[in-house]
């Protein structure tokens, strides 16, 4: 009896590990990095007007593209720390007024998502023509992986806010992913694509706040001198 005893429970903790070891598996999925650089000091870019820059659609999301983007924007919109958003739509019709600007604007984003240089001369007029001082891409890259990948397709997933009038990086979250053979039909892949947006956004939301230590040396100065929390983006 004691022998069946403990053979069971042997065999419990068996069928405990492997299903632990299932649902770690299930839970990593394909390998993902996450990497922020941001700017050391972030107060002085909260609550200022950002402009949603647009890619075309990469390969295969064609269909979803808007939705994801529409999405991404909505998300931003909810943002406390972040000023008027104006979005791809409002972008849009400025550019389609305006023949000049739209060839200025293409300019601009192939020099950007090409060589990551923000081009200033061009920089400056987008920043009048869209009243927004910052610009926010979402930069999405699908290639074939190196030889030290376990896949044969990698994603570069590239979040900027950039500073119009300087060209600089205000914050940068930049995830890298490697697809397994089953994330790569159509249902998975736009699925996943939406899943990896969202932890980039969730990243940057989580990331683009006012240090506590920040927000203590406003505190301490005289009342005339604080800024309001709200100013902060706290």
């Amino acid at each position: 009896m004691g022998k069946n005893i403990s053979c069971y429970n042997a065999l419990k903790s068996i069928n405990s590990l492997i299903w632990s070891i299932l649902l770690l598996l299930f839970t990593l999925g394909g390998c993902k990095s996450i990497d922020v650089k941001d700017k050391p000091d972030l107060l002085p870019y909260m609550l200022k007007p950002v402009a949603l820059l647009s890619i075309k659609s990469p390969k295969n999301l064609e269909s979803v593209w808007p939705d994801l983007m529409d999405n991404m924007e909505q998300k931003l919109r909810k943002m406390p720390v972040l000023g008027r958003i104006t979005g791809i739509k409002e972008l849009n019709k400025k550019l389609d007024l305006n023949p000049i600007l739209r060839s200025a604007y293409k300019t601009y984003m192939s020099t950007l998502t090409l060589t990551g240089i923000s081009d200033k001369e061009i920089a400056l007029r987008l920043e009048d023509e869209f009243e927004s001082p910052h610009f926010l891409l979402l930069d999405f890259l699908s290639f074939p992986c190196t030889k030290e990948c376990t896949s044969d397709e990698q994603w570069v997933i590239r979040l900027k806010l950039i500073e119009a009038n300087t060209g600089d990086i205000i914050y940068r979250a930049r995830l890298a992913y490697e697809l397994d053979e089953d994330e790569q039909n159509t249902e998975s892949y736009q699925a996943l694509a939406e899943m990896l947006i969202s932890d980039v956004m969730a990243e940057f939301e989580s990331g683009f706040i006012v240090p506590w230590h920040r927000w203590r040396y406003e505190h301490m100065k005289k009342v005339s001198e604080i800024n309001p929390r709200s100013e902060m983006g706290i």
